[in-house]
């Protein structure tokens, strides 16, 4: 049987990854993993073995973090202003998508309380003679 190098972070319920098969997993280098964590770019945790480990959205922050770095030609400095930056527009979007739910429910509201007032003032014209 094959052993794989995967584990679960005590503290986490997610799976991680030790950083050689991260680096296979994003198509990086170790070394540049460490340049990551050295940016704050991602952030390595002791799994349960004591060697530390990426969770999957790390790697899948590594694999973004190569494509603005060498295929865009972005510093390391660059690309944590880039990943703000889209973090940002994600809560920007968020935040827009609340408000907009919300502003359905208030006409929603309204339209109902419109209907209720016709349907009122039908029945009061109806009384009249």
């Amino acid at each position: 049987m094959k052993h794989y190098p995967l584990a679960i972070y005590s503290d986490h319920p997610e799976l991680h990854f030790e950083r050689r098969v991260a680096a296979r997993l994003a198509k990086v280098s170790v070394t540049f993993i460490h340049e990551c964590e050295r940016e704050e770019l991602i952030t390595c945790r002791r799994m349960l073995h004591g060697r530390r480990g990426l969770c999957c959205s790390d790697v899948s922050k590594l694999k973004i973090v190569r494509h603005l770095h060498e295929d865009m030609g972005l510093d390391l400095e660059a690309v944590d202003f880039v990943l703000q930056y889209r973090s940002q527009i994600a809560t920007m979007r968020a935040r827009l998508k609340e408000m907009e739910l919300r502003m359905r429910r208030r006409e929603a509201s309204y339209l109902a309380e419109i209907q209720a007032l016709r349907r009122r003032l039908s029945r009061e014209s109806e009384r009249e003679p």
